[in-house]
This record gives structure tokens, sequence and C-alpha cells, in this order.
């Protein structure tokens, strides 16, 4: 079963809605569970409205462990809301989340809260907690530009999602070993040029869903399955799945087994992947 990188729960615009579209846990995790997906990261865009505090986004998270198991690694979209509401990161203190996203186009922590970041990566070394961080070519989302991060916090696993710019993308994985990437949001036709850079094992595979919908009218499952089989088909899949779990180990894990029963395993053991499950 393929790993999926980069998943959303919560509130999000959709094409032909006057407002945000609620995709929910039930949706979210009964898309991946047509889709044949196995173990995925998910973060909560509710964190982008102010209205939603995080007790609401910690409810949300039980709620998606309760339908996917350890099948599902929350991640805590921290905005610069929540932080300011919760600045010594209590919620961590759920248990739920086992890593950090940050946005620097929704909060421009890079540019202008640098005292706050370094608070917030501290802990994420602290406690082994990997970080995602959107990239792209957007200002202040160069990967070039979060590399100087990567660099101050080498303890701490990075993923600077959507692999865009691919030839800017590519310099910072080969530089900095605690960079990973995503294939989130990407044009499917942009899927065959993976093949010409060495990505150091440090490639995921990754969709955004359910973003496609902000923009498109499509299908959101039918959608899911042709992002999925065109990435299958660079041949890449294996080494996606190595680099997910490479990226979300921390030592002991606890994992969910899809009979339903738990198990303990030890890093090397997960590292394995599907030859031990």
């Amino acid at each position: 079963m393929i790993c999926d990188a980069h998943v959303h729960i919560g509130y999000y615009p959709r094409k032909g809605y006057d407002r945000p579209f609620y995709y929910s846990p039930w949706r979210i995790a009964g898309i991946l569970d047509r889709c044949g997906v196995g173990e995925f990261i998910v973060s909560s865009t509710c964190a982008q409205m102010e209205e939603i505090g995080v007790a609401d986004i910690v409810r949300e998270a039980r709620e998606l462990k309760r339908l996917a198991g350890n099948r599902a690694h929350v991640f805590f979209w921290l905005s610069g809301h929540l932080y300011d509401h919760d600045p010594e990161m209590k919620w961590l203190e759920s248990g739920l989340f086992e890593g950090v996203k940050l946005h620097e186009g929704e909060t421009a922590w890079v540019k202008c809260r640098k005292k706050a970041l370094r608070k917030i990566l501290s802990v994420a070394s602290e406690r082994n907690l990997p970080v995602m961080f959107h990239a792209g070519e957007d200002v202040g989302c160069r990967p070039t530009k979060l590399a100087k991060v990567a660099r101050e916090f080498p303890n701490v696993r990075f993923n600077f999602a959507h692999c865009r710019p691919m030839d800017e993308m590519a310099k910072v994985v080969a530089d900095c070993s605690n960079v990973w990437t995503d294939t989130a949001y990407m044009a499917i036709d942009e899927f065959p040029k993976l093949r010409d850079y060495d990505w150091h094992g440090r490639l995921m595979f990754g969709t955004d869903l359910p973003v496609w919908q902000a923009n498109e009218r499509v299908g959101i499952t039918k959608r899911y399955r042709e992002y999925l089989q065109a990435f299958r088909e660079t041949g890449l899949e294996a080494a996606a799945d190595a680099a997910f779990r490479k990226f979300v180990c921390a030592g002991e894990k606890s994992l969910m087994m899809y009979r339903g029963q738990e198990m303990k395993m030890n890093k090397d053991d997960y590292l394995k992947g599907n030859e031990v499950r």
C-alpha cells in the first residue's frame, strides 16, 4: 500500500461554493481507503481560520485517529493565531500529533517571527518531531531560503513540500541531509521529470488531497486514482514509501495493523514496511 505524505482535513475553498467546504475526517479517510492508501500524513486547514481554536483541532485529530488508527500521522498545522493562543504548544500533551506543519505564506515565520520559529523548531528537535514547510515559488517559500532553517536545525527532519521549483529543490535535498520533499499538487505531466534527479532517498509521494476541488469541478476519488496511477508509472513508488517511513520514523512505533490489532515495532522493523506486515 502506497503512503501519502501530504493530506488535509478541514475547511477549504471549493469551486462553485460561496463559502469554505468542510472535508471531514470521515470523508478524507474514506477516499484514502477506496484508493488503497496505507499510511498518510495529514494536517487540518482549519488552522487558517481565526474562529477555530486549538481544542477544535485536537477534537478533529482525535476523530481521524479513531477512523484510521495509526495509519494516520497527524501533524499540527501551526498558524500564527494558534501559536499566539498557545505559545507553550500544550496541544502536544494530547499525544495525537506526530509533527508540525508551517506555511510561510500564511504566517511569515522566517521573515517576521524568527524567535517564535526557533522556539517551535527547538521543541521539534527535543521531541524528535518532523516538520513540514510549504515550499514553492511564492515569496519566502523558496527551497533555498528554507534551507537556511534546515541547516540551523540539523536534527530536525523537514519536508519542503510540493517539490518546486524542481531544480532548486533537488539541489537543496542534495545539500541538506535532513530535507525531504513530496509531490503534492504537482502537475501529472511533471512526474516523468522526477526520474532525472537523484533524490537521495528523500522523495515522498504526496497529493495535497483535497485541494484539487478548489480550482476544478472534479470527482475527488477519480482524480486521486489518476494521480496515483501517474506516479506509479514513474517506477518511484517503492523508493517513495521507504522515504516516507524514514521521515516519520522516530524510534519505536506503535502501528495499527489493517486487521485492527495493534503491535509494537522497533525502528528497524518499521523501516522494512510491508515485509513485516
